[in-house]
This record gives structure tokens, sequence and C-alpha cells, in this order.
């Protein structure tokens, strides 16, 4: 069964302008990962556009083949790339997984 991964992240920056371009560099980071790590169906990231001081910066939602998959994710080499720069850059994180 198709697993959901949805993440949102608050970015650290000082000002919205900064947390923007954080958010922005995460995001280019993560959008060349499915072709790269084996078993994400689909990949979409996108960017806060409105109400910058109350909502959160960044949101991820991607689909995997299953569990297994959304495992091999979490642990693949350039994941955790992306995931150090994240840590580097955010100021939270929230997440949610589910079976489609």
């Amino acid at each position: 069964m198709t697993v959901r991964h949805i993440v949102s992240w608050k970015m650290n920056g000082e000002t919205p302008a900064d947390r923007a371009r954080q958010a922005a560099e995460i995001a280019d980071a993560l959008r060349p990962l499915p072709q790269t790590v084996p078993g994400i169906l689909a990949l979409d990231v996108r960017l806060n556009e409105f109400n910058a001081e109350a909502n959160w910066d960044l949101v991820l939602v991607s689909d995997h083949e299953d569990q297994a998959a959304l495992d091999v994710y979490a642990t693949h080499p350039d994941h955790l790339a992306v995931v150090a720069l994240v840590k580097e850059r955010s100021a939270g994180r929230a997440g949610v997984d589910f079976e489609l």
C-alpha cells in the first residue's frame, strides 16, 4: 500500500526574506530525490506564499511504494545530505505518515 509522507518546516532565519531563501534552498535540494532514491512515486515541495509570520515556511508531500520504501528514503545518503541542510536551517518540524 502506498505511504504518504508529509513534512512541514519553520526556518530559523531572522526575517521573512531570510526564511524564504532558506526554504527555497531546501526545496531545491529535495526536488531531485525521486531520480536517485528508489521507491519514491511522487514528490512535491511547496514554499509558503502567504502569512509568513504565522505559517510554516516549507512543505513536502511525497508518496512511497510502501513502508519499506519510506524506510529506504529515510536512510538514503542523498536524503541524509538534505536532512543535514534542514537541521542547519530549520527551527521546527512537523510530520505525518499514512497509508493511502
